[in-house]
C-alpha cells in the first residue's frame, strides 16, 4: 500500500497508482500542485498552507489530504510543476550549452523566486528535476570528456545561491557606516562594501564563466578518483 506522498509522486512520474475507496478525485496532484505554485507566486512559499489551496480550488482542506499528508509533501509537487520541462540546449560547442542550461534554469527562479527557499536535503523525487540533468548530460557528455553529472549539479547550485542573493537584495540598503567599518578592519577589502552586486544574474554569469574556464577535459572525473589513492 503506497503512502500519500509515494502516490501523488507516482502520478507525476505517470505510474499506475491503485486509488483508494470512495468517489472518483475531482483534482490531480499535478493541478494541487499548480494552484499552490500560482499562490506561492503571489504571497511567497511561507504563505503557502494546504487551507490557502483548498481555497484556491474550491475544496476543504479536508480534501487535500487525498493528495498530499502535508505541506512538505505539496512543495515537492510544486518544484515539479515551478521548473518544468527542461528545454533544447543551444550552443555551438558544450561550454555554449552549459550557459545555455544555466541561463534557462535561472529564468525559472526568477519567475518562481521561491524555489531558492526550497533547501535540498535529499536527491531530488520530482521526474522534471531529473530531466533537467538528463538533458545537460546528454548534451554536454557527447561533447566533452567531462564529468556532466558533478558539473551540473555544481551549476544547479550556483543558480540557487545567486537566485537567493537577488531575492534578498530586493530593497536591502546597506548601512550606511559599514564602508568605512570595512575599510578600518580589513584595508585589503575597502573597497568591498561599495562594490555593486545588485545585479544577481551578472555575478551569476561571472561564476559561471569562473567555472567553465577552470574545466578541462578528463580534471571531474579524475576528482573522483584521486580520493581513493
Amino acid at each position: 500500500m503506497h503512502s500519500q506522498e509515494d502516490r501523488a509522486l507516482r502520478q507525476l512520474w505517470g505510474l499506475d497508482v491503485p486509488m483508494g475507496r470512495g468517489p472518483k478525485a475531482r483534482w490531480s496532484p499535478a493541478q494541487l500542485a499548480s494552484a499552490a505554485v500560482e499562490l506561492a507566486d503571489e504571497v511567497g512559499l511561507d504563505g503557502v498552507s494546504l487551507g490557502k489551496v483548498a481555497d484556491r480550488l474550491g475544496m476543504t482542506t479536508t480534501g487535500v489530504y487525498r493528495y498530499v499528508d502535508s505541506k512538505a509533501e505539496l512543495v515537492e509537487l510544486m518544484v515539479d510543476a515551478a521548473i518544468g520541462d527542461p528545454p533544447t540546449l543551444s550552443g555551438a560547442d558544450w561550454q555554449q550549452q552549459c550557459r545555455s542550461w544555466t541561463s534557462e534554469l535561472a529564468d525559472r527562479y526568477a519567475e518562481h523566486p521561491w524555489l531558492c527557499e526550497v533547501a535540498p536535503k535529499r536527491m531530488p523525487t520530482q521526474p522534471r528535476a531529473y530531466a533537467w540533468i538528463d538533458a545537460f548530460v546528454g548534451a554536454v557528455a557527447e561533447q566533452a570528456d567531462v564529468d556532466a553529472l558533478r558539473l551540473a549539479l555544481l551549476l544547479d547550485s550556483l543558480v540557487r545561491t545567486y537566485a537567493s542573493l537577488e531575492m534578498g537584495l530586493r530593497g536591502a540598503t546597506p548601512a550606511p557606516w559599514l564602508s568605512e567599518a570595512v575599510a578600518a578592519r580589513f584595508p585589503r577589502l575597502a573597497s568591498a562594501a561599495d562594490q555593486d552586486v545588485s545585479d544577481a544574474r551578472l555575478e551569476l554569469d561571472f561564476a559561471v564563466e569562473a567555472v567553465l574556464r577552470g574545466v578541462e577535459p578528463t580534471d571531474l572525473r579524475r576528482t573522483g578518483t584521486a580520493r581513493t589513492r
